[in-house]
């Protein structure tokens, strides 16, 4: 083994063996399925991930016309400076603004909130709990690796019940650049990292979890990204 590939295995399990990581891996063609771990249907938050199926509801629901309508800033000086400032769905998606999306939680309300999230399936389809908070920490909304999978899996099949402009959209502000899309996630001591990565004409899906005190989407996406 070479002494750089050694030093890559080393700090990989150095920065795992602080959580415990479950990944999912599958080929959207073949279903060939790389797993990580053990923890592929348990149900946690969807933490910001939701903000995938969430900026579908809101283009769907016209509570925005489209990914570069912006929401005024409210103001209130909030955790991170980014968050700080009027943004669009474009913007928000790319630093995770938690008010911009609770704006448009308040925008669709709770009625067709459920409705939509019920109709896609997505995780155990219970936004009950607060409707600002429903997919934060403890809130009622939970979803498992495989069931992540599963839904990104019908978003780039065009198989979900929004027009195709729209899912193009949603796609495209997910855009991370060299043919990686995805969407991190933290709350509740939980890092999500979860979406697809095209390689020619291969496209595999892919769902990140890591559990543990501190965990978070940038850690989940680090670790991701070691082994995509």
């Amino acid at each position: 083994m070479s002494r750089v590939l050694w030093i890559f295995l080393a700090t990989a399990f150095i920065r795992l063996s602080a959580y415990e990581m479950t990944g999912l891996i599958v080929d959207i063609d073949t279903h060939a399925t790389t797993t990580y771990g053990t923890r592929h249907a348990q149900r946690l938050s969807p933490c910001s991930t939701f903000k995938i199926p969430h900026s579908l509801i809101a283009l769907h629901t016209h509570a925005v016309d489209d990914e570069n309508q912006t929401i005024a800033w409210d103001g209130i000086v909030r955790e991170y400076e980014v968050w700080n400032r009027t943004h669009s769905m474009r913007s928000a998606i790319a630093v995770s603004t938690v008010w911009f999306y609770q704006a448009l939680a308040r925008r669709i309300g709770a009625v067709r909130m459920q409705e939509m999230v019920a109709q896609i399936g997505y995780g155990n389809g219970d936004t009950s709990s607060e409707l600002t908070h429903f997919w934060l920490g403890n809130g009622s909304l939970k979803i498992s690796v495989q069931e992540q999978v599963a839904f990104l899996r019908r978003l780039v099949r065009y198989e979900l019940p929004f027009s195709r402009a729209h899912i193009d959209t949603v796609k495209n502000i997910l855009s991370l650049g060299d043919n990686l899309y995805g969407k991190t996630g933290t709350c509740a001591d939980t890092g999500w990292f979860v979406g697809f990565v095209i390689e020619g004409n291969v496209t595999k899906i892919f769902a990140f979890n890591l559990l543990g005190e501190g965990a978070s989407g940038v850690e989940a996406k680090r670790v991701a990204k070691e082994f995509l």
